[in-house]
């Protein structure tokens, strides 16, 4: 950052709060990132639901405002950036005004074991419209979007290769998760798709792509809500009861390729 850093150990300046109303626990395990394999027969997974009611918001100053002080400087634009510390000297948020229009826009903070919560206000209504995560060394391990304050999807690196491969969502808006997609074999592309058609929490038909070339071929379905797959199709004609052969297992991506086995 460039500018003439001025402590001012006063109370924050007022400014638009992008945390969200409806905060999301960014501590608490995601389903996918629990269990890398991707979904199985055996155990349709139930994504947990975001919750309004959520324990923690976006990104605040660690400790709240008590005591510290605030450093007033500008970015290499000349935009305006407040650094906040506490007592000790360590930097508990660091809120920017990115493009320059006189109203703060992102914002930082520490997390747990290292991480660093950074929440953006893209549309300039004063909510956070997105969450990423950084871990200890700087990669991007989640992104959650939001809208209107509510979480509506989050994008998952759950093998940690600095690419995201697990995108869970909320494509109805009605506050529960309803569909899983996975890049199952770490090439950058979705490959097994999961959604819950029924709205009951549990997802009940796959579409897989079990040769990777960009084309579903493979479709499973719960159809009696017990939480395991019980007819399969790879064409408009082609539907049976048991379980098909295995798709790929020679690649190694920290994912289980038998998505349907």
């Amino acid at each position: 950052m460039s500018g003439n850093p001025t402590p001012d150990t006063a109370a924050t300046p007022d400014q638009p709060i992008i945390s969200p109303d409806a905060p999301y626990d960014p501590t608490a395990q995601h389903p996918a990132a629990a269990d890398t394999a991707a979904p199985t027969a055996a155990s349709a997974p139930a994504p947990a639901a975001p919750s309004d009611d959520a324990s923690t918001p976006a990104p605040t100053a660690s400790g709240g405002d008590q005591g510290g002080s605030v450093e007033h400087t500008t970015d290499s634009a000349g935009h305006d950036v407040e650094v906040h510390y506490d007592d000790a000297g360590n930097v508990t948020l660091v809120a920017a005004d990115t493009d320059g229009d006189g109203t703060v826009d992102t914002v930082a903070a520490p997390g747990s074991d290292g991480e660093v919560l950074v929440a953006s206000d893209v549309d300039a209504d004063g909510q956070a419209d997105q969450i990423v995560h950084l871990n200890a060394g700087g990669d991007i391990t989640q992104v959650d979007s939001l809208e209107d304050g509510h979480l509506v999807a989050q994008t998952l690196d759950t093998n940690a290769d600095g690419r995201a491969d697990t995108v869970l969502s909320d494509t109805d808006r009605d506050g529960s998760p309803d569909t899983l997609s996975v890049d199952t074999n770490a090439d950058g592309s979705i490959d097994a798709v999961g959604t819950d058609t029924d709205g009951d929490g549990q997802l009940d038909t796959y579409a897989v792509d079990t040769d990777f070339d960009g084309h579903t071929d493979l479709v499973g379905t719960d159809t009696d809500g017990d939480g395991q797959l019980d007819s399969y199709s790879d064409g408009p004609d082609d539907s049976y009861d048991h379980e098909p052969p295995a798709p790929h297992d020679d690649v190694d991506s920290g994912h289980d390729h038998d998505v349907l086995a």
